[in-house]
């Protein structure tokens, strides 16, 4: 099986906000959903990068009946309960992505998010990275095994929406911790790239998926 070098993957994320994607097939931007498909079959969807995605997709708050304890929920097809704006913003790209039936979907942020999502639905290799925690499910699903999530310890979106309250992301998880342990901001993708060149993520962590 083809697999994705996952720092090629990260430095597709790169090139995606820095808007210099070469190879590209098509891409979408519909109501602030951006996601782009290369020639080469790697379906790439950024994060947040508009201020309208905060309150159309991230936050999605004041949940219906106090179900989601703060963040909407709603059910999926299936009956599993997702973060109302993350599966809103799958359900876009999937749109996009299934007739061109994608050979591997990269997602960072929000794009993590819907790519944890898509990934599951189409059973296509995914690489997620920073990605929040998408759905309220504690039943392993059909597809799950295709997705694998990179995430900092330090990264504040990576524990939101809360474990407490029944999310988790779907597919395992790899977390990297930094030496030493930095508080604050390192949500960037650059700032997940300089730790995956390091010797004790590279010992630990898949350096391709699938594995």
């Amino acid at each position: 099986m083809a697999t994705l070098n996952v720092m090629e993957a990260a430095k597709l994320i790169e090139d995606a906000y820095a808007k210099r994607l070469t190879d590209v097939h098509t891409e979408i931007d519909v109501r602030g959903v951006q996601a782009t498909y290369l020639n080469s079959g790697v379906l790439v969807i950024p994060g947040t990068n508009e201020f309208r995605d905060w309150f159309d997709f991230n936050l999605n708050m004041f949940g219906q009946g106090g179900d989601g304890h703060g963040f909407e929920v709603v059910s999926g097809d299936s009956g599993t309960k997702w973060h109302a704006g993350f599966l809103e913003h799958a359900q876009i790209v999937y749109s996009f992505a299934k007739g061109l039936r994608p050979k591997f979907i990269v997602g960072h942020s929000l794009g993590a998010a819907s790519a944890q999502i898509v990934g599951m639905s189409l059973r296509t290799p995914t690489i997620a990275f920073a990605s929040p925690q998408t759905c309220r499910s504690r039943t392993r699903m059909p597809g799950e095994g295709w997705v694998v999530n990179i995430c900092r310890v330090d990264d504040d979106v990576c524990h939101q929406p809360p474990r407490i309250l029944g999310f988790r992301t779907i597919g395992s998880r790899y977390w990297l911790s930094p030496d030493p342990l930095k508080l604050g901001e390192d949500h960037k993708i650059d700032n997940y790239m300089d730790l995956l060149k390091t010797k004790k993520v590279k010992d630990r962590v898949p350096q391709a998926w699938p594995t």
